[in-house]
């Protein structure tokens, strides 16, 4: 029974295996005359792959890369094809292929631009032995993205801007960056907050500002921050805002009626601010200042006018013009004769330090003067040993310091070094000028105290007894 199950199942065996050969026949048969024919060759897939393989390529602009389009056969043909599907044929360039001894097809991108963004394609035509007519060809394609990131900069942003006063005002900050970077802005170095702001809105080129006032001049800066999966930066610039306004005085002190005396010197001074900085312009007596008795310093907000009093005639009204193109002021300054002040009597040292002097100075009362015209104060000037020989003696590069018996009658140098000797000289001054210099007294400061580490002990000791 045992072997008859056999045989039965080695025949269904047998059976199934002719079905399957005849089934294959079948399907190579031609109009059922069951004549086999081969099916048609279908030539291999060229191998075909790209180094660096990663299908997406982040780069940023103005840097290098280079991709290499690889194949097996070197008789395949290899081109690249650019994001906008122009074939790229060019062997030099910023961008352009070069032909590897490999095979290899490389696109060089020798500086990237933001133009290069998008897909790059290199196709192979497979072409077994090279006879298109005997050969199917087939296309193969494979592509990457180039993404390309730019870093952040500014442009063309000027850091310094103007705005005329009452008006609105863009502050301009053009931020360029591959992603757009988020912009914050800051005034003198306090966050502005735009979001319903009455005052500032942000724009996408720079701040608005409603109604400026000279209070909004000052230091704006425009940060640019971005964060991405790869990546994240931040860069800032700081533009200064100037607030165009006519000219105004900037201090009130000057005095209308100010004095010299001939022999001596002047300054008469003009301070005015304004934007843009104003031109000054001095007068005597309603005319143009002329010849070699006087020279004028002018900064941006201000022109003082130095005069050597060499005559009377040098006496009278001096008119001070300001002017820029919003506006023009005039002050006039009446210079009077006055007496000249005596010298120091006594310039003495009174009190010897390390690091400077306490003076002794005096000068008697001036008669027949009214008691505007007394001397209210001393100016002391001073040069070590050392700058008097490289100045060759020259008082022109001494350092100076003014006193006014308003501030009491201690007259102390201060700031100086430790045994250091200086030259000193004084004169008295009063509202004409300054008296002839005294003659030149030599100091020399303290050598200060040598502590001996040894010694620290003791010294603890005759401190702790001092202090009890």
């Amino acid at each position: 029974m045992d072997t008859l199950i056999a045989l039965s199942s080695l025949l269904l065996l047998l059976l199934s295996q002719n079905a399957a050969i005849l089934g294959q026949m079948d399907r190579t048969s031609i109009g059922g005359s069951g004549i086999g024919i081969p099916p048609s060759a279908t030539p291999p897939t060229p191998p075909l792959s790209l180094l660096p393989s990663t299908p997406s390529q982040t780069h940023f602009v103005n840097e290098s890369f280079i991709i290499y389009c690889q194949t097996v056969q070197k008789d395949i043909d290899t081109k690249w094809r650019d994001p906008r599907g122009q074939t790229r044929e060019n062997t030099k360039g910023r961008v352009h292929i070069e032909k590897k001894t490999t095979g290899h097809l490389a696109l060089v991108f020798e500086h990237i631009a933001l133009e290069d963004r998008g897909n790059w394609t290199c196709e192979v035509n497979g072409n077994r032995n090279g006879n298109r007519n005997v050969n199917v060809e087939r296309e193969y394609l494979a592509s990457f993205e180039l993404l390309v990131n730019q870093k952040i900069s500014f442009g063309k942003t000027e850091l310094v801007q103007s705005v005329r006063e009452g008006r609105d005002a863009l502050v301009n900050c053009f931020v360029e960056g591959m992603p757009a970077p988020e912009v914050s802005w800051h005034y003198n170095g306090e966050y502005i907050n735009t979001v319903n702001s009455s005052k500032h809105n942000r724009l996408t080129n720079g701040l608005y500002i409603r109604n400026v006032s000279q209070a909004d001049a000052g230091e704006y800066t425009c940060r640019a921050m971005r964060i991405t999966p790869t990546f994240s930066d931040s860069d800032q610039i700081t533009i200064l805002l100037r607030i165009q306004h006519k000219p105004h005085w900037s201090f009130n002190e000057t005095l209308p009626v100010q004095y010299a005396y001939v022999g001596g010197a002047v300054n008469l001074s003009c301070d005015s601010m304004g934007e843009p900085p104003p031109s000054f312009t001095w007068l005597h007596n309603g005319k143009g200042i002329v010849g070699f008795n006087h020279r004028i310093f002018v900064a941006d907000y201000g022109a003082t006018l130095q005069l050597q009093m060499k005559n009377v005639s040098q006496f009278g009204d001096y008119k001070c013009k300001v002017a820029n193109p919003l506006g023009m002021l005039e002050r006039v300054i009446k210079l009077r004769p006055g007496p000249k002040p005596l010298g120091p009597t006594r310039f003495q040292l009174k009190r010897l330090y390390t690091n400077g002097f306490e003076l002794d100075l005096q000068t008697p009362p001036m008669t027949n003067v009214s008691d505007e015209m007394q001397i209210y104060g001393y100016r002391v000037a001073y040069l070590s040993e050392s700058e008097f020989k490289f100045s060759a003696g020259n008082w022109s590069y001494a350092k100076q310091r003014d006193f006014s018996f308003h501030g009491g009658y201690k007259y102390i140098i201060p700031h100086l070094e430790k045994n250091t000797t200086y030259l000193m000289r004084a004169a008295s001054r009063n509202l004409a000028g300054l008296s002839d210099w005294s003659a030149v007294k030599v100091f020399t400061t303290a050598a200060g105290c040598r502590w001996n580490p040894s010694l620290y002990p003791i010294y603890v000791l005759i401190l702790a007894f001092i202090w009890t």
